[in-house]
């Protein structure tokens, strides 16, 4: 049978509100060195990292070696100054990328690690991108940065802040077409399937070994 190989792509949000904690650039680089380690064990595995905010930037293909020299290379041009954070245009030019190369290999699964605050627009066009991720065999894994993790400002309250107590309110058209307004908890409309809300910073790279684990032990079974 074929060899099964790995293709894992880290997304990284480069928006202001990833700035407020001093400890971004430290926890990429740890986020990095576990998947790279991950799969330098497999060895069949293939790392690409992206940046997104504004703009989504390849900051590392998939068909070039990783290692230190490269990881710094590429952590060294984020700067957490976009404005926004558009992470339909992330999945858009991810499942690009996936495609372009996922060519030559026979059996394939790949798993994308998009680490960011977790508030983004358009959750209905969001579902429908990650369900064609799942048939393309590319599982995305949100993990959120709550806003008390990342935050330092002591007027942030863990619990009225956090984004597990987030609402959305959106206008709906009913039936008598008069327009009403439904608030509904933000995540019971998130669009991922699977995601963990972080609200300690420091426990980043156990939730990353946590969830790579998880990952290669379900495709590994399959």
């Amino acid at each position: 049978p074929a060899r099964r190989e790995y293709q894992v792509m880290v997304a990284l949000d480069n928006s202001k509100s990833m700035a407020q904690t001093p400890h971004s650039v430290e926890l990429a680089y740890e986020t990095l060195a576990l998947v790279t380690t991950a799969l330098t064990q497999l060895e069949v595995g293939q790392l690409a990292l992206v940046s997104f905010g504004e703009h989504v930037s390849l900051l590392h293909p998939f068909d070039a070696p990783f290692d230190a020299e490269a990881g710094a290379r590429a952590l060294a041009r984020l700067a957490f100054a976009d404005d926004r954070t558009d992470v339909v245009q992330l999945l858009d030019a991810s499942l690009r990328l996936f495609e372009a190369a996922s060519a030559s290999a026979a059996d394939l699964w790949r798993l994308q690690l998009v680490i960011s605050d977790g508030v983004c627009q358009d959750h209905a066009r969001l579902l429908r991108q990650v369900r064609a991720a799942m048939e393309q065999r590319v599982m995305i894994v949100f993990i959120v940065l709550d806003r008390s993790a990342i935050s330092p400002d002591a007027a942030v309250d863990p619990e009225k802040d956090s984004i597990m107590n987030t609402q959305h309110v959106a206008f709906v058209r009913t039936p008598s077409g008069s327009t009403e307004m439904k608030v509904t908890r933000y995540l019971d409309t998130f669009p991922f399937q699977y995601y963990v809300v972080l609200r300690d910073i420091h426990g980043l790279p156990s939730v990353l070994a946590e969830t790579l684990r998880q990952y290669f032990s379900l495709v590994g079974s399959e």
